[in-house]
Parts: C-alpha cells; structure tokens; sequence
C-alpha cells in the first residue's frame, strides 16, 4: 500500500484540496461537518487534484477531509491523514 498524501489550502471563496494520485488509483473525497465523531460524507468519487469545496458553512464549524484511494477493482488501497480547519479563518 502506497502513502496517501492531502495538503488543504484556505481561501477566501473555500478549500483547496491538492493530494496525491498514482496513474491507476482511483481518487474519493470524504468531509465531516461539526468536528468528530461527526459521519464522513464522500464528496467526489473519481476525483482529480486539485479539488475545491466552495459549501459555505457559518463561521466557525470545523472540517475535515481526507482521501481514499481505491484500486480499478474498488479495494481501498490507501488513506491519507485528516486534514482539518476551521470556516471563516484564513
């Protein structure tokens, strides 16, 4: 299993998702809402980098995304770490 990276960039109109992506995987966003313990909700599937989440969110609620690559027979391969913010902080 190969290392899965996902570096998370704020902005002024959302989140820029930029991560890792071998030739054959493919790529699925995951975001929870409000902190954990919160449910992971899959955002892209098939996704390419970069990805941009423009959701708006009051200011202040926590996220968090991470990215799951799978292979062409739909087995997860790898996962890479939590990436996490906080709306309206740049």
């Amino acid at each position: 299993m190969h290392p899965a990276k996902i570096e998370l960039t704020l902005s002024a109109s959302g989140r820029h998702l930029a991560f890792s992506k071998e030739l054959l995987d493919v790529a699925h966003i995951f975001r929870h809402v409000g902190g954990e313990g919160k449910p992971w909700v899959r955002l892209a599937v098939y996704a390419r980098s970069p990805y941009f989440d423009t959701d708006a969110f009051a200011p202040g609620t926590q996220l968090g995304y991470y990215v799951q690559h799978d292979t062409q027979q739909g087995e997860e391969e790898a996962r890479s770490h939590i990436v996490s913010t906080s709306t309206g902080i740049l």
